[in-house]
């Protein structure tokens, strides 16, 4: 991505332990007999271009979160890792304590469940607690639905350590499988609060490989992580699991320093990761052993918040009841496609309401008003949802 509500008719989706790779199963329906016409459908939407979101999809395949709240969950679980880089005097340290972030956000749900895309104006807030006076901040915004766009800015002024991001989902069919090229940027700032450093550093994120008659979903491609200022950078390959044999999830790499190889990784991205350097072999990263944060809310939020908009869709899946669920989709769908046909449609560009767009269609930042001094009031602020789309308007 969550959140518990003070108002317990207020549904929160529910980030539990294993939330990142939570897979929900299908009780009421026979996923055999629903997955055949399935798999006919969505290929055959694929393959005549139609936008993934105005695509046909089953109701019950739906797990109860939007994708804006699922990438919160995603990026937040294992923020601590990020806030340790920061702690690090030596500059190599810092940057394996970003490499190691970057793969703790490594996240896959299971074929054919999804997320609900959010909508463009959709926003997400959020908050970790580290200890009574320390807090780092999510703030989250759909800027786009075809093809899905998010951007996000994460905030920790206490340890000096800002993340921001915009990712965007461009799907394509090959004939057995479903290409999701991730689009966007990832940036880590890392600021010492004795001076002695001020480090940016940028990551990319995998594409997705759905393989639709394997029933398999599965991180594809090479991304990179670089530190310009020190000299440091990760390529990391993620390799496609063999029609027989073979280990899902495996991920090889090396970090090189100023073009320098010093170091190979090499492992499964979900469970374990080794480092081979001068010092010998050794355990890099353990996704099951690393520490994990639980998402909170804080006390108002605005009414674009997607747990506010879905929360009777989300519900009626909590419930699996899964008639009353599609007759609530197929309803929010069409009002917001009206609000949109009002305000220009989904496409790019929009004025946004929490970022600004900038360089070109991939790239986004926080509006600096917003983030001022990172205290909640200013992070959190209200807006009125109604307005917003009324408002919202091409760019000129």
């Amino acid at each position: 991505m969550l959140w518990k509500s003070k108002n317990s008719s207020e549904v929160k989706p529910q980030v539990e332990e294993d939330d990142e790779n939570q897979e929900i199963v299908c009780e009421d329906v026979s996923l055999t007999s629903m997955f055949g016409p399935f798999i006919k459908n969505y290929t055959s939407s694929l393959s005549s271009g139609k936008q993934v979101s105005k695509m046909p999809y089953p109701v019950n395949f739906y797990f109860p979160n939007s994708s804006l709240q699922h990438q919160a969950t995603i990026q937040m679980t294992h923020i601590d890792l990020l806030l340790a880089a920061n702690m690090q005097t030596d500059p190599l340290e810092r940057f394996l304590c970003v490499v190691q972030y970057a793969l703790s956000t490594c996240s896959l749900t299971k074929f054919p469940y999804k997320p609900i895309i959010a909508f463009p104006g959709e926003t997400a807030h959020h908050h970790v607690s580290h200890s009574t006076d320390e807090r780092t901040y999510f703030l989250g915004e759909q800027v786009a639905r075809d093809p899905p766009a998010a951007a996000f800015y994460i905030n920790n002024p206490t340890k000096g350590v800002t993340h921001a991001g915009n990712i965007e989902l461009a799907p394509k069919f090959n004939k057995t499988h479903v290409h999701v090229k991730v689009n966007g940027e990832q940036k880590t700032t890392l600021v010492d609060p004795n001076g002695r450093w001020n480090e940016e550093y940028f990551m990319e994120t995998p594409d997705v490989a759905i393989r639709l008659f394997r029933m398999l979903t599965e991180l594809t491609g090479k991304i990179s992580i670089a530190c310009p200022s020190n000299g440091f950078a990760a390529v990391l390959s993620f390799k496609d699991k063999p029609l027989f044999g073979g280990h899902k999830n495996v991920v090889v790499g090396k970090i090189t320093k100023n073009n320098a190889e010093i170091a190979t990784l090499e492992g499964v991205w979900d469970e374990t990761i080794r480092i081979t350097d001068a010092n010998g072999t050794r355990e890099f990263f353990n996704k099951n052993t690393i520490s994990k944060k639980k998402l909170e809310q804080p006390e108002t939020v605005p009414e674009t918040a997607g747990h506010k908009i879905w929360a009777p869709l989300l519900q009626a899946l909590t419930d699996k009841d899964y008639k009353t669920a599609k007759n609530l989709k197929e309803k929010i769908d069409a009002e917001n496609a009206a609000r949109e046909a009002k305000s220009s449609g989904p496409s790019y560009p929009f004025s946004f309401i929490l970022f600004y767009q900038y360089i070109s269609n991939y790239h986004f930042e926080a509006k600096a008003p917003v983030f001022k001094n990172g205290t909640p009031s200013e992070i959190f602020p209200l807006f009125d949802k109604n307005k917003i789309f009324q408002e919202r308007r091409r760019a000129l």
